[in-house]
């Protein structure tokens, strides 16, 4: 068990002024098998009146507007989170796992991660519990990925990420997602903070008899108390920490801070 104590900051800045923006935030922690909310305060400038809600996929979410004109908007929260150490989320809710048995948006696998895939099928035949599948799968991926920064975009898909054998936490996901579900094992993508990271991190739960296992791809690894999720969904789209609409604004730049801490 482990105290984390975190900061998350996102600020952009706009070229030219914002008529007018609606925005959804998810960066409140989740609450569940292995982890739990002490604390939290929210802080957004300008001073904009918004909602907290629980989207379809469980996130906390932060909904709001700022109807008035404004150069720049910022958005801080801090909190402390109670965190365990399991991989462990519990057990799943069959109802609710058919969105996270098929391919879609960027976990779509192209010829390159189906072959890939095919040359490992003889071995995975061999293990009967899918936890270890679930890890050799992971290995496999590991051994071939290369983990650099700035190779790809936010819209960057598993197929074009796998061609290219490198990328960044968001694409080892989305490609670890793609074989998962390939072999018939539901799977969603996670973001979320780690301890000794100044940024966001994504990891994957695969669904392992009859409970959700959360494993690390891009650090070949299942996850640890250093770890504090705060949204899933199909893709990385559905848990995106910050999204908007806006009139005007010209050219942005944003600037995004993490810390996390641990105690004990």
């Amino acid at each position: 068990m482990a105290f984390l104590n975190y900061e998350y900051r996102m600020k952009i800045n706009y070229s030219k002024p914002v008529n007018k923006c609606y925005f959804t935030i998810k960066s409140i922690p989740a609450d569940d098998f292995r982890q739990r909310n002490i604390s939290y305060e929210i802080s957004i400038n300008p001073d904009v009146t918004y909602s907290e809600g629980i989207d379809s996929f469980g996130n906390h979410q932060i909904v709001g507007s700022e109807p008035e004109s404004h150069s720049e908007f910022e958005f801080v929260i801090k909190g402390l989170v109670e965190t365990y150490q399991v991989s462990v989320q519990g057990g799943v809710n069959t109802s609710k796992i058919g969105m996270y048995k098929y391919p879609y948006g960027k976990c779509i696998p192209g010829e390159c991660i189906r072959k890939f895939a095919d040359d490992i099928t003889a071995e995975l035949s061999e293990i009967e519990d899918e936890q270890s599948k679930c890890i050799l799968i992971m290995n496999k991926l590991y051994e071939k990925m290369i983990y650099e920064k700035g190779c790809t975009e936010v819209d960057t898909t598993a197929e074009e990420a796998f061609i290219n054998k490198k990328g960044v936490c968001q694409d080892y996901a989305h490609i670890y997602i793609s074989l998962l579900r390939y072999f018939s094992i539901p799977a969603r993508y996670v973001c979320g903070l780690i301890v000794g990271e100044g940024q966001s991190h994504a990891w994957v739960e695969a669904v392992c008899d009859g409970s959700f296992i959360a494993f690390d791809p891009t650090h070949n690894r299942t996850i640890t108390d250093e770890y504090l999720k705060l949204g899933v969904g199909r893709d990385a789209t559905d848990c995106a920490i910050n999204r908007g609409v806006m009139w005007g604004g010209g050219l942005q730049t944003q600037e995004i801070e993490c810390k996390v801490e641990k105690y004990y």
